[in-house]
C-alpha cells in the first residue's frame, strides 16, 4: 500500500513538473487518476471508490494549500545550488527536505484516507497481494542478474536519470560519469528487502484488521516508523548510499559545461514558478 499512497504525492509532483499549460487541467484530474490506482490494487467497491473520492479531493486541496509553497521554496534554493555546481553538503540537505515532504505528504494522506483501509475484505486483500507481486517483478529481475549486470543496469539507469536534467552528455563526460558511478553501493537490493519486509507487515495488519481494526497510527508504524526492525535495518544502507551518491553528484558537477548547469537552474525556476502558481490557485 505504501506505492499506493506514494502515488499521491508522485501524480502532484508530476503535475507540478509537467508544464504551466496543463496545470489546471492535470491538477483537476489528479483525484481520479490515484482513485484509479487504489481501484487497481484493491478492486474497490462504488462506495468505497465514493469515499475515496471525497478523501483524495481533500488530500489535493491540503497538498495545493500546504506543500507546494514548500515545494516553491525548495526549487528555489535547489537552483541556487546548482548555478555553480551543487555539493555534497548541499545535495544532502537538498535530498533530507524532499524526503520530509515525502513523509509529510504520506503522513496526511493516510489521515485522509486510513479510514478506507478497514473496509477492505479477505477478497480484497488478496487482489492487493497479487497486485504488489505484479509491481515486484521488476525487482525480482533485478535480483536475478549477476552482479556484473546489476551494475550495469545502476549505472546505466544514474546517467539516463542524470541526462533528464543536464541534456545529453559528451562522449568523455559520460565515460567519466560511468566509472563515478561505478563506485557507488547497490542500493537495490537493500531496499527491495526493506519494501518487501514492510508489505508483509502490513499484509499481517491487514488480514488482522478484518476483526480487530486497523487504525490510522497502525499505519503510519508500518509505513513511517524508523523504529520498525525492518526500517533499523535499512537505515544504515539508505544512509551510505545517499552520502555516496552525494558525493558523486559533487565530482559529477566539475565536469559539467556552463550550458548543462544552466540548464538545470532554468529547469529549476519553471518548476518553482509553476508551484508558486499552483499555490496561488487555490
Amino acid at each position: 500500500m505504501s506505492q499506493i499512497y506514494h502515488r499521491c504525492l508522485t501524480v502532484a509532483c508530476i503535475i507540478m513538473l509537467g508544464g504551466c499549460g496543463m496545470i489546471d487541467y492535470a491538477y483537476k484530474k489528479a483525484p481520479a487518476y490515484v482513485a484509479s490506482e487504489f481501484d487497481e490494487a484493491f478492486d474497490l467497491s462504488e462506495s468505497q471508490i465514493s469515499q475515496l473520492d471525497s478523501r483524495l479531493d481533500q488530500f489535493f486541496t491540503w497538498h495545493r494549500q500546504q506543500e507546494l509553497g514548500r515545494y516553491q521554496q525548495l526549487l528555489e534554493q535547489a537552483a541556487l545550488s546548482a548555478a555553480d555546481g551543487i555539493t555534497a553538503a548541499e545535495f544532502l540537505k537538498l535530498n533530507n527536505d524532499v524526503r520530509l515532504a515525502w513523509r509529510r505528504s504520506l503522513a496526511k494522506a493516510i489521515d485522509n484516507l486510513g479510514d478506507l483501509v478497514v473496509t477492505l475484505g479477505q477478497q480484497q486483500i488478496e487482489h492487493y497481494q497479487r497486485y504488489h507481486l505484479e509491481s515486484a517483478e521488476e525487482y525480482e529481475e533485478y535480483l536475478q542478474k549477476s552482479d556484473q549486470q546489476r551494475e550495469i543496469y545502476r549505472v546505466r539507469r544514474g546517467i539516463d536519470r542524470l541526462e533528464i536534467w543536464f541534456g545529453d552528455f559528451t562522449l568523455d563526460q559520460e565515460d567519466k560519469i560511468m566509472a563515478r558511478l561505478q563506485q557507488l553501493p547497490d542500493f537495490y537490493e537493500p531496499w527491495i528487502a526493506f519494501r518487501e519486509a514492510r508489505q508483509q507487515a502490513l499484509v499481517n495488519a491487514l488480514n488482522n484488521a478484518t476483526d480487530a481494526g486497523l487504525t490510522r497510527q497502525q499505519l503510519k508504524t508500518i509505513l513511517l516508523d524508523p523504529s520498525t526492525e525492518y526500517a533499523r535495518a535499512f537505515e544504515p544502507a539508505r544512509q551510505s548510499y545517499w552520502q555516496a551518491y552525494a558525493a558523486a553528484i559533487e565530482d559529477i558537477g566539475s565536469w559539467l559545461t556552463k550550458a548543462q548547469k544552466q540548464r538545470v537552474v532554468e529547469k529549476l525556476q519553471k518548476y518553482a514558478r509553476v508551484a508558486a502558481r499552483l499555490t496561488d490557485s487555490g
